[in-house]
């Protein structure tokens, strides 16, 4: 069962396993990034850094949908995560069950505006952000589990 979908361009970091895991009760973590995925380096440390009871997955989009999708990980809690609106969109079209996607970090980029602390957005990721709420699905920002989640209505205001 996926929980949360979480757009976070560190992807996998303390913040996840010391916070989110717990608070969403996950014991499956997939970081879905093509680029994260093809570098053996990223792959060693995050394993490294995981806790023992996580299973960790870094797999790039298309793997990611494969397993998200295959019923033998139907039992499993997973938070994924991926990089940014684009890759959260694609993800939510090729994976139904995803049941919300939390816009947590987006980093700063030119023509990007700041809507949070660690959250800068462009029309185009709000554009996707809404896409993804057309499809059903929640959308929120909430950085750590102790922030009050933001809606996507108030993401929308900020960004004007």
């Amino acid at each position: 069962m996926i929980t949360q979908l979480r757009i976070d361009d560190r992807l996998f970091h303390g913040e996840i396993i010391v916070l989110w895991v717990p608070s969403l009760k996950v014991n499956s973590v997939v970081v879905a990034d093509d680029e994260y995925a093809s570098n053996q380096l990223n792959i060693v440390t995050a394993q490294l850094s995981k806790p023992k009871y996580v299973k960790l997955n870094i797999l790039k989009i298309d793997d990611a949908v494969k397993y998200l999708q295959d019923p033998a990980h139907a039992r499993e809690k997973i938070l994924v995560t991926c990089r940014d609106a684009q890759n959260a969109l694609n993800l939510c079209k090729l994976v139904p069950e995803i049941p919300e996607v939390n816009a947590a970090c987006m980093r700063h980029a030119e023509g990007k505006k700041q809507i949070q602390k660690k959250v800068f957005v462009d029309q185009q990721d709000i554009a996707d952000l809404k896409e993804i709420a057309n499809m059903g699905k929640k959308v929120l920002q909430q950085s750590v589990p102790a922030d009050a989640p933001m809606s996507l209505e108030t993401m929308v205001k900020k960004a004007q």
